[in-house]
């Protein structure tokens, strides 16, 4: 049925249920004169309307307000669960079942299926309209993470890690450089972008689209750095601390057992000298474990911009000269508790640490050169990077590191940040919304892991996993939603983080665009053959 059909027929309905609900006795001329309805059609209306109410909540369902709660309420769950959540057409349908509403709107499985088709090509028809919109005429820097991920097909991923905006995510049957840069020429052209730096795995052409197809540096995801010590050290030294702590119970056990049978002296000198080895073996590894956590902790805290103790500003060559002190620390406590590199990983992690630094000069970079867009005195810029940046850098990170150690060194170097930017003579003439949100825009395109990319992977793998799988245009419409109508705690989508401006709230709008909902339909209830029931047979 057209959905002009749908509208005028629930209309139709909505003026008979008005007037038979005021209890004014009415001829059924009267009705279909005040419905603007044939007679004719009067009393079947008027019949469905009582097959309707069986439940108090009925009457609701039939009035105006009623029927666009309903709307909300069943395009509502479709969207966050149907397709946000990956949540079948069967289960949302026993859910519409459970709450009463069959008599009232199509909610069979297939109904559920059709509304959500048409909400995912309404989804991505709502970012299509809005992209024409976000081209902006100076360049949007950005610094972006790039990785795949493998389902039924393989999935190339491309985000702004400042925003959380997702360029694209689209399936591909290749990972190679020219892949890569066709998907990314593609974006730069149509949404105006220019990137200062990639973050990424080690893969060869990822460093080859940022070095070569895009012209800015490459560098090393922190994250995949750090989980290489953690795949060498990790599980191999709680290994051997399990099994010198299990050893070392049944010596002592041992040796107890000895001096209560009273046995001979030599034997139970022999058995307190294994006790003491054992003990010197635990004593070992949980030394090593706590070096191996204190590489990585000073790991975190040695590449940021700034120096932690005293938050003064940082070089490239300063980052890379701390980092190589760590790979001679695991070199001792491989030494030291017999663990066999067989992997490399150590040369892995030790080949990316100049990489890893060249961050913090790209990051300066940047700072500068977003400083030249103002005219600023040598005075006020002096200002900026050393006081105000710092402050709000070390208040950024101690917001959202959740590490309780990382989290109190963090703090501490905030507070001193906090307190020498109050101090300054020149903090109440400079300080301004304006330079206050400049700061906090240069803090958050310092990016050293690509995380959101990992959450994000993540995040699908899990959907994927636990329905039937990702479709193309479901993997489209959940990008959308991602981008516009995902916000963090502040209430701002990715898109609007990206582009600096307000778009339309995509619920909404996506209400707007859904039309009528589905006319409710009472299937005929299927009849089992009874074989007990033998009809006799004609001759």
């Amino acid at each position: 049925m057209a959905e002009e059909e749908i509208l005028k027929l629930r209309e139709r309905c909505r003026k008979i249920f008005l007037i038979l609900s005021d209890q004014v006795k009415c001829s059924i001329r009267k009705i279909g004169e005040l419905a603007e309805i044939p007679k004719s059609s009067v009393h079947r209306h008027a019949k469905a309307i009582e097959k309707r109410n069986r439940y108090p909540e009925s009457s609701f369902w039939e009035i105006s307000e009623g029927q666009q709660f309903l709307s909300r309420l069943i395009f509502a769950t479709i969207f966050v669960f149907g397709i946000m959540c990956g949540v079948g057409a069967g289960r949302i349908s026993f859910f519409f079942k459970l709450l009463r509403l069959t008599m009232h709107v199509g909610v069979s499985p297939t109904s559920i299926r059709n509304l959500r088709t048409r909400m995912e090509e309404i989804i991505i028809e709502y970012q299509k309209v809005q992209e024409k919109h976000c081209k902006s005429r100076k360049p949007i820097k950005v610094a972006v993470g790039a990785d795949e991920t493998f389902f039924n097909d393989m999935i190339l991923v491309f985000m702004d890690l400042a925003s959380g905006y997702i360029f694209f995510e689209e399936e591909a049957q290749s990972r190679s450089y020219e892949t890569w840069m066709e998907k990314v020429q593609k974006t730069i052209n149509e949404l105006g972008i220019s990137i200062k730096y990639v973050v990424s795995d080690r893969a060869k052409a990822l460093i080859k689209l940022a070095l070569k197809g895009i012209g800015c540096q490459s560098i090393p995801d922190l994250f995949h750095a750090s989980n290489e010590i953690v795949k060498l050290l990790g599980l191999s030294l709680n290994r051997k601390y399990a099994a010198a702590q299990d050893k070392l119970t049944k010596a002592t056990a041992t040796l107890s057992l000895l001096i209560e049978l009273s046995k001979g002296v030599n034997e139970i000198k022999k058995q307190q000298l294994v006790v003491n080895n054992l003990n010197k073996e635990q004593q070992t590894v949980e030394f090593a474990i706590s070096s191996y956590k204190e590489v990585l902790h000073k790991l975190s805290k040695i590449v940021h911009p700034f120096d932690l103790t005293d938050t003064s500003k940082q070089t490239s060559a300063q980052v890379q000269i701390l980092l190589m002190e760590l790979p001679e620390v695991i070199k001792k406590i491989l030494n030291d508790c017999g663990i066999i590199d067989k992997k490399d990983r150590l040369g892995k992690f030790a080949r990316q640490i100049v990489g890893i630094a060249s961050l913090i000069d790209a990051w300066w970079l940047w700072v500068m050169e977003s400083l030249d867009d103002y005219e600023v005195d040598d005075e006020c810029k002096k200002w900026l990077l050393e006081f105000l940046l710092p402050a709000i850098y070390w208040q950024s990170q101690a917001a959202k590191t959740k590490n309780p150690e990382l989290k109190k060194s963090y703090q501490a170097a905030s507070e001193q940040a906090l307190a020498e930017l109050e101090q300054h003579p020149l903090t109440p003439i400079f300080i301004t919304q304006q330079w206050l949100s400049w700061a906090e825009w240069m803090v958050s395109n310092f990016q050293r892991t690509s995380s959101a990319v990992e959450g994000r992977n993540g995040c699908l793998s899990q959907m994927h996993h636990n329905g039937r799988g990702i479709s193309s245009k479901r993997l489209k419409a959940l990008t959308v939603i991602h981008n516009f109508g995902i916000t963090r705690p502040d209430g701002t989508t990715a898109a609007e983080r990206l582009f600096e401006r307000d778009f339309p709230d995509l619920f909404e709008w996506l209400i707007n665009q859904m039309g009528e909902l589905p006319l409710a339909r009472m299937g005929r209830k299927s009849s089992s053959d009874n074989l007990l029931n033998l009809q006799s047979v004609p001759a």
